[in-house]
């Protein structure tokens, strides 16, 4: 798997970068939810890596307590997406109730996928006896790009993005609401996002209105929302292109949800993407 190796080698390089920077944000939602989110951005060589992740817990049927955990990885050269690594678990109650750990790597016919999974810690010994130490979900946000080969990833093509060219401008959706939306030009266009993980409907083309006072808003078109009324995020940034807050309002058949994800701060100074950037 020499792509899959270039890519864990792109993800994980640890020399010092020339830029970085680490901010951190919390909010609340609808459903007695709490949000957190990291991001670490490092730039170096051409290559910058955006890696964020985000906890988020809400009360379901009123008393059932639920995790959302994600942490996503992207290595970006020119400003394309070259690598995507995501690890998603769901809890109920401290219970686990599913934890994935997928890679996609830019090939010949798109995005390629892999996956790391199983339904026990059990099974999870049995299938990728070198990845074990990573089941705890205590481990999340801890390195894990570093032992992705030696748990075996299943190749995994019903999760490939197969799109000839990949759009210009192609994301993901946490590297697209917590570090791409500040560097979106002024007026109105569509923003191509990849939703990994996803069997159908993996590309979604969302459309972003950027306005000169450093207000975004992005109109949430998908299958399963609701086009009346609309689902709407908006991203306020800085003049010195720092995410200030993220708000959102989904709708969806007979369930909405809405919240306001605020920046508690930031290390480092905003790493730009340079000018021949395609989402600029």
């Amino acid at each position: 798997m020499p792509g899959l190796a270039a890519l864990l080698i792109a993800a994980q390089f640890c020399s010092a970068p020339v830029l970085a920077e680490v901010c951190r944000f919390a909010g609340t939602t609808s459903h007695d939810g709490h949000v957190a989110v990291t991001t670490d951005v490092e730039a170096k060589d051409g290559i910058t890596k955006v890696d964020v992740t985000m906890a988020f817990d809400a009360t379901w049927l009123w008393f059932f307590r639920f995790r959302y955990l994600v942490e996503e990885i992207s290595t970006w050269r020119a400003n394309r997406m070259q690598s995507l690594a995501v690890n998603t678990r769901y809890l109920y109650d401290n219970r686990i109730v599913r934890q994935q750990w997928d890679a996609f790597e830019r090939g010949p016919d798109g995005l390629q996928a892999r996956r790391v999974q199983a339904k026990t810690l059990a099974d999870f010994r049995r299938r990728h006896p070198g990845f074990v130490q990573h089941w705890d979900p205590a481990t999340f946000g801890s390195p894990w790009l570093q032992d992705y080969q030696a748990a075996s990833p299943e190749r995994r093509a019903d999760l490939d993005l197969k799109v000839l060219p990949l759009p210009e401008g192609l994301s993901s959706p946490l590297a697209m609401a917590f570090y791409w939306v500040r560097w979106l030009p002024r007026g109105t266009g569509q923003v191509p996002v990849f939703l990994p993980g996803f069997k159908a409907d993996k590309l979604v083309h969302v459309p972003v209105t950027a306005e000169s006072s450093g207000v975004r808003r992005a109109s949430l078109q998908y299958p399963a929302l609701s086009k009346t009324p609309a689902s709407i995020a908006t991203a306020v940034t800085s003049a010195d292109g720092h995410l200030l807050q993220l708000a959102f309002d989904v709708h969806e058949p007979g369930e909405s949800a809405h919240g306001t994800v605020q920046q508690e701060g930031c290390q480092g100074a905003p790493v730009k993407p340079d000018p021949g950037s395609s989402l600029r």
